[in-house]
């Protein structure tokens, strides 16, 4: 059977609630990039970080109980999986912050921002392919998964470098080395999670073309 012939009586309210939810990760993500900007005074926006990740729960929270009114399938299993990755991804942005509210660093590493900028837009990249949920075509998903795959690694990269550069030329003191290698590799594990969830968009799309 055709899986675009399959019914799917929530795929509406699934399309909005996955809107609404990379909408309101971008939002997050900016409101990190504000956070990096501000870290003399650095409360107002993990503040609000914190309550767009909330935001970003309650959406969870609401695709989890849709997809709990269908049949089991293989679509549900994989559409919860990509659930899960949008989650990560809002929650790995609010553990940032929050690492910074406990580290309290003076100043910015450029490694952070670089790290930071790809993963903005990675989520850009997933925003546009979801807008189409869940009649995404296979060749642009495809296509986008590439480009995210080569941005998690260039994030990878980075924070490589940074690290290595880090224990051969004893730029920072140990504390804020540790304190840097602990933020930064919250948000590369976060790009990961940007990556995956392009993966299981790419799934949906196969699944429906069966």
């Amino acid at each position: 059977m055709n899986a675009d012939n399959v019914d799917l009586p929530n795929s509406c309210s699934l399309a909005i609630i996955f809107k609404a939810h990379l909408y309101n990760t971008i939002e997050c993500s900016k409101a990190l990039s504000e956070l990096f900007l501000n870290l003399e005074e650095p409360d107002y926006f993990i503040l609000k970080v914190k309550q767009l990740e909330e935001e970003g729960d309650r959406l969870t929270a609401e695709a989890y109980r849709s997809l709990e009114m269908l049949i089991y399938s293989e679509f549900i299993y994989i559409t919860e999986q990509l659930v899960k990755y949008l989650d990560d991804i809002v929650d790995g942005i609010n553990n940032t912050a929050r690492l910074i509210d406990i580290c309290q660093p003076r100043q910015i590493e450029n490694a952070a921002r670089d790290i930071l900028s790809i993963l903005v837009s990675m989520i850009e990249k997933l925003q546009m392919e979801i807008s189409q949920y869940p009649d995404i075509e296979l060749a642009s998903i495809r296509a986008c998964c590439k480009t995210l795959k080569a941005r998690e690694e260039n994030a990878d990269l980075i924070y490589h470098e940074w690290r290595k550069k880090q224990r051969r030329d004893l730029v920072l003191s140990l504390i804020e080395e540790n304190n840097w290698t602990e933020i930064m590799g919250v948000l590369e594990r976060t790009t990961d999670a940007a990556y995956h969830a392009g993966l299981l968009l790419e799934r949906i799309a196969r699944y429906r073309q069966k």
